[in-house]
């Protein structure tokens, strides 16, 4: 609750981790869309916090700018277009410390001047909901590229706005506590659950076992940001070696948008403790956070993949795209794991050949009769 905490507060590891991660995607995301756009962009975050936490590390809101202060060559598109930042929080201490942090990233140039170099800054209280919906439609943004970042410190945004981001151009990165969905468990708040789910399906929870319950709500939480309108949903834990996680979603309608948001997982630098864990594989392993990480759970999910299939065999470049699409990894790492499976047996080759001797994308695979 506001006034109840202190601010600012520590960083925890998964949020380092989390912030690790924007930070890349950012640098990856802003000169496409700079470019791309003439800078009629918008960066948003409707749980902005105060931009910095106790051990001086910076918050989202200053990343973002030091990626574009940091960058003259979209530093200077800018200066002839327009770049919005929208920041909204809850808690008015927030709120007074952040544009102080905002200007020291955007130093030489004062903050209130970032105006006249096309940087538009707003910094809002109030709830995201509904605050951060409006200060979009004062500033014009929707309709255009629009980054939104919901870290919802476990309270939950309804479907209805993020729907709202879901067009071409728009992304949403939502962050939510898994233990969140344990509110849900019981089907008691089906007001609030029918609004972050943007329907009734949720409530089939019941019916799963108890030890079931979170997961498959992460599952209807993910179908729920595409039924709002997202093409491509990736949806994957943070979690430290005691298990505890943090879950995260992004939504984009674009293939190169998904695409730069993996490579950002998998370029970052490795935080000690903290991994990648897919919702999907069924053993739920740790993924160390690597350029080249292991590919077991890949591995697990395609055989699996390969399996469900009608006639039960796959094209090797169709196996790329199920990487893509339905895992954390990027569509370059499926080679790797259909090599290892050639080669262990749990995969073979319609043409006969035993290992992945010659092995391309146009071969197919089947499981062993």
């Amino acid at each position: 609750m506001a006034g109840k905490n202190p601010v600012p507060w520590p960083a925890d590891p998964h949020t380092k981790a989390k912030h690790a991660l924007y930070e890349m995607y950012l640098s990856k995301w802003m000169p496409i869309m700079v470019t791309g756009w003439n800078a009629n962009i918008t960066y948003a975050e409707g749980f902005s916090g105060p931009g910095i936490y106790t051990d001086g590390a910076p918050g989202s809101p200053v990343i973002a700018m030091r990626t574009l202060v940091s960058n003259p060559k979209i530093r200077t598109r800018v200066r002839d277009g327009g770049i919005r930042f929208i920041f909204v929080d809850h808690d008015q201490r927030c709120i007074d410390i952040l544009p102080g942090e905002l200007a020291k990233a955007a130093l030489p140039v004062p903050l209130d001047q970032l105006q006249e170099h096309g940087v538009h800054v707003t910094v809002q209280k109030g709830d995201c909901e509904p605050t951060l919906e409006h200060a979009l439609t004062r500033a014009n943004a929707w309709n255009r590229p629009i980054l939104a970042v919901l870290d919802t410190w476990g309270g939950g945004v309804s479907a209805a706005l993020v729907g709202r981001f879901a067009y071409p151009g728009g992304e949403v990165i939502i962050t939510i506590q898994p233990q969140y969905f344990s509110r849900f468990a019981d089907v008691t708040d089906i007001k609030h659950g029918d609004s972050v789910f943007g329907d009734s399906d949720w409530r089939e929870v019941v019916k799963q076992s108890p030890s079931n319950k979170q997961r498959w709500l992460m599952k209807q939480y993910r179908e729920s940001v595409r039924k709002a309108g997202f093409t491509h949903v990736l949806d994957f834990e943070l979690v430290d070696t005691r298990g505890a996680s943090l879950y995260l979603v992004f939504g984009t309608t674009h293939d190169l948008g998904l695409r730069k948001m993996k490579e950002a997982m998998w370029e970052v630098d490795p935080i000690a403790g903290m991994g990648y864990r897919d919702p999907r594989d069924p053993e739920q392993e740790m993924l160390d956070i690597a350029f080249e990480p292991q590919t077991s759970a890949l591995e697990r999910l395609i055989v699996e993949h390969v399996k469900s299939q009608r006639n039960g065999q796959v094209p090797i470049y169709e196996l790329r795209k199920f990487a893509l699409y339905r895992t954390v990894y990027k569509e370059s790492q499926a080679m790797t794991a259909v090599r290892s499976l050639v080669n262990s047996g749990r995969l073979v080759r319609l043409d006969g050949v035993p290992t992945d001797a010659g092995l391309s994308f146009r071969h197919v695979v089947r499981t062993p009769q």
